[in-house]
């Protein structure tokens, strides 16, 4: 597995472009943390640090961790990666996994941007269940990635669905809207979505109100199934690669 993280981190430093969301989140909380400036809204700083975030984390995983195994079938090594799909496997949870934890020193650039630029107090009131949080995060996220990449491979049209999976997302994840403030028939989608378990526990981890162990517990369910999910989901999809019984669409 060592030998998978290091040459995922060989491949980041060697294209710059899947770095973006440490170039691209502080152009979101500038835009967000200007807004409540004008509004004097100084309040909902939190909430803005924890939208911005996670939104450039989803971006992450949906457009830059899940090309792995288109990135190969480019490349001519993904029919060599199908001779082991079980391994080949193993090594693109691995990659996938690092590349969308590129997207976690976001974190704490967004949140220097609201104190240094802005003036605002967030702090980190809970730091161990922030950290906590952010993992179980990246874990459902890297296995939102592990899914769609094998999407991209065997379903034409999957470029189109993956250009669809942002403002939807973000509506049922609660960084647009309040949950509770959606249609009735969008909350139970919402509540079986781990992301946005993910932004109440984090909202509840920075901000210095009380921790709901109860969202806690929901997300430590949801995003390891999640992760396992997209895991199986991919290893299926390579296993039928190798048998021949898709097309590996171009």
């Amino acid at each position: 597995m060592g030998s998978y993280f290091r040459a995922q981190w060989w491949l980041l430093l060697r294209s710059p472009r899947l770095l973006g969301p440490l170039v691209v989140t502080p152009l979101y909380s500038l835009v967000f943390f200007s807004v409540l400036r004008e509004h004097h809204r100084a309040g909902l700083a939190t909430t803005v640090a924890t939208t911005a975030f996670l939104m450039s984390m989803w971006s992450q995983a949906v457009f830059v961790a899940s090309d792995a195994v288109d990135y190969d079938r480019w490349e001519g090594t993904l029919e060599a990666g199908l001779v082991n799909p079980r391994r080949y496997a193993d090594a693109l949870a691995v990659r996938v996994l690092t590349t969308t934890a590129v997207s976690l020193p976001a974190f704490g650039e967004i949140l220097l941007i609201g104190r240094l630029g802005f003036g605002y107090p967030i702090t980190v009131a809970h730091p161990v269940l922030t950290c906590l949080v952010l993992l179980l995060v990246l874990c459902g996220s890297a296995g939102i990635a592990l899914t769609i990449s094998g999407l991209l491979v065997v379903v034409r049209g999957a470029r189109t669905l993956q250009n669809a999976m942002t403002y939807p997302f973000y509506l049922l994840a609660g960084l647009v809207l309040p949950v509770a403030a959606l249609p009735t028939a969008l909350q139970w989608p919402a509540r079986a979505f781990y992301l946005s378990w993910g932004a109440t526990s984090l909202r509840a981890a920075i901000g210095e109100t009380g921790f709901d162990l109860t969202a806690l517990g929901v997300l430590a369910l949801l995003a390891p199934l999640q992760a396992v999910a997209g895991y199986l989901i991919l290893r299926r999809i390579l296993n039928r690669a190798r048998e021949g019984k898709v097309i590996l669409h171009g």
